[in-house]
């Protein structure tokens, strides 16, 4: 109760950072980013780890703002929102219409739903939520528990919305049965998303020779099944073409693309590196390649220019010495002594160039990163090639296993 009530008082002193009607929104309150930290960083502080810090969190709100079990308090990266929420908003659904469509999500308006999702959901932030979700169902049910075709057929999607609501209860503090009206929410209007990642996560395991999916995946292929007395036609993984994809065939495309495009992501860190490494090495926009061929082309400029004012000036030096006129021989004088002038000008402006030009080791160090990268590069592109070949015959696989993931088996007939 002391930590509470700490919490409590820091909101209290700070309360000039607690946005009301926030958005112009009678219902929402906003706790600004300041607010926030100085929460986490007291928390954070405690050394008793029989403190669950994210539950002792959610209690100074509940105290300090007198929040009803029915209201709702979002977690996000760098403030906290409370979306005051009134049950009366929610349909108490009745046992007859579990299964139907009242039941949709569990009795909460859609619009109430849609307005929240746009206004916490879709950003950035949850960019990877649905993946999670995918290789968590991946992980838990079918590498882990190895359910088998029947048990996944009946029972997919109440396992994905337990993951889902699982996953928001991280994010989001509210009672079950919001929680579970918001998770079949946005599991339905992500449906495809997540069906894609699963695919995905079964590609990869299958290009890996995972024995038990592969048997999983064999059950597309059997046409027809008889379970306890019945007689079922099975989903084939087919394209919508009509053609119909077994798994040796997948295995051996999905290995070849799967491959690929996992060396392209492991080349790419090297290849930021490299990039980073010679950028270093960069003097301005220019590369020290680039910088040093620009300095030695101004250095022959200034060196050819030297070499033709030095033969005027020997041409002058010849014709002074020549002159018998004190007028014409004082004139040309002056232009000798501005000529040589002009030349050592130019010899200091050429070892001050010269100067300037980088050490060979420099160059050296350069050139070796450039080929290494270079290399890389062309090795991408090679992958890249065999991504571009193979891509269309992938995509239809995984399309083709999508369907069959998200459809059942039909009843033919009772088998006499």
């Amino acid at each position: 109760m002391k930590n509470i009530k700490h919490l409590v008082d820091i909101m209290v002193e700070n309360d000039y950072l607690i946005q009301d009607n926030y958005n112009n929104k009678e219902d929402l309150i906003c706790i600004q980013e300041e607010l926030t930290t100085l929460l986490y960083q007291y928390i954070e502080s405690l050394n008793d780890k029989t403190i669950d810090k994210k539950e002792l969190l959610k209690s100074a709100l509940k105290d300090g703002f007198d929040l009803l079990d029915s209201d709702i308090i979002i977690f996000k990266k760098n403030k906290i929102f409370i979306k005051l929420f009134d049950n009366s908003k929610i349909t108490k659904v009745t046992d007859d219409e579990k299964n139907t469509i009242a039941n949709r999500f569990n009795g909460i308006d859609e619009d109430i739903l849609s307005s929240f999702y746009h206004d916490f959901f879709l950003d950035t932030q949850h960019k990877d939520f649905f993946y999670l979700v995918a290789k968590q169902f991946v992980d838990i049910y079918l590498i882990k528990k190895k359910i088998n075709n029947n048990t996944y057929e009946n029972y997919v999607f109440s396992f994905m919305q337990s993951i889902v609501k699982e996953h928001l209860l991280d994010l989001i503090e509210s009672n079950d049965d919001f929680i579970i009206g918001f998770s079949g929410y946005i599991f339905r209007i992500h449906f495809k998303e997540v069906f894609d990642h699963v695919a995905s996560i079964i590609l990869k395991e299958i290009s890996l020779s995972n024995s038990y999916m592969i048997e999983f995946l064999n059950y597309y292929a059997l046409n027809v099944v008889v379970l306890n007395g019945k007689k079922y036609t099975v989903p084939n993984i087919e394209a919508d073409n009509g053609l119909r994809w077994n798994v040796a065939s997948m295995i051996s495309i999905v290995k070849i693309y799967i491959k690929a495009e996992m060396t392209i992501i492991d080349m790419q860190d090297n290849i930021n590196e490299l990039k980073e490494k010679a950028k270093e090495l960069y003097i301005g926009n220019y590369s020290p390649l680039e910088y040093n061929s620009s300095i030695n082309k101004k250095i022959k400029q200034i060196s050819q220019t030297i070499d033709q004012n030095i033969k005027r000036l020997n041409k002058h030096i010849d014709s002074l010495d020549q002159l018998k006129d004190k007028e014409q021989r004082d004139v040309l004088a002056n232009d000798v002594k501005l000529m040589k002038h002009e030349i050592r000008d130019l010899i200091k402006k050429r070892e001050k160039l010269t100067s300037n030009v980088l050490e060979q080791n420099n160059i050296i160090q350069y050139t070796k990163i450039r080929r290494k990268l270079d290399s890389l590069l062309r090795y991408e592109k090679r992958e890249e090639k065999i991504l571009a070949q193979n891509k269309n015959s992938y995509v239809s696989i995984k399309k083709s296993l999508i369907k069959a993931l998200t459809s059942k088996k039909v009843l033919i007939r009772e088998v006499i």
